[in-house]
C-alpha cells in the first residue's frame, strides 16, 4: 500500500485551492468533480515532485456526510492508501478492529475505480482506494 492522498474538508475549494498554491506551492492535479453518491465535490492538488496529493473536500449540499466536519471548522478528514486487493484489504481491517464506515462503491474522483471507509479508534478514518488495473500487478 503507498498513501495516495490526504483529506482535507474545506467550505470552498478554489478559495481553498488558491490558498495552498499561494502558501505551499502546490497546484491543482485534477479538474473539480462532483461526486452525487459521496455528496461532495473533490480537488487534488500537488507539488511538482509530490508522491502523494491533498484532496481538497466541499459538501455539495447540506445532507453531505461532510457538513458535520464542516460545522466543527473542517480540516484532516482521512488519509487515503491505494491497494492492490480492497477486499482484502477491508477484511484485515475489520479483523484488526476496523468499522466499514462507506462500503465499496465506485468514485467519480478515481474514473469509477472503487473505495470503501473504514474507522478505526486508534487511527481516525482511513479510505482506501483500487489500484488502477495497469498498476495492480
Amino acid at each position: 500500500m503507498r498513501l495516495h492522498h490526504t483529506g482535507i474538508v474545506v467550505p470552498d475549494i478554489k478559495a481553498y485551492g488558491e490558498l495552498y498554491a499561494a502558501t505551499l506551492g502546490l497546484s491543482p492535479r485534477t479538474e473539480i468533480f462532483h461526486d452525487p453518491l459521496q455528496k461532495v465535490r473533490v480537488q487534488f492538488f500537488g507539488g511538482a515532485e509530490s508522491e502523494s496529493w491533498i484532496e481538497l473536500i466541499e459538501p455539495a449540499g447540506e445532507d453531505s456526510p461532510v457538513q458535520r466536519a464542516l460545522k466543527k471548522g473542517g480540516g484532516l478528514d482521512h488519509l487515503c492508501y491505494e491497494t492492490s486487493h480492497i477486499e482484502k484489504t477491508l477484511e484485515e481491517s475489520i479483523a484488526k478492529g476496523g468499522a466499514i464506515v462507506r462500503p465499496l462503491a465506485p468514485a467519480v474522483a478515481f474514473g469509477g475505480r472503487r473505495i470503501a471507509f473504514v474507522y478505526f479508534l486508534e487511527l481516525g478514518l482511513i479510505e482506501f482506494v483500487e489500484v488502477p488495473v495497469q498498476n495492480a500487478l
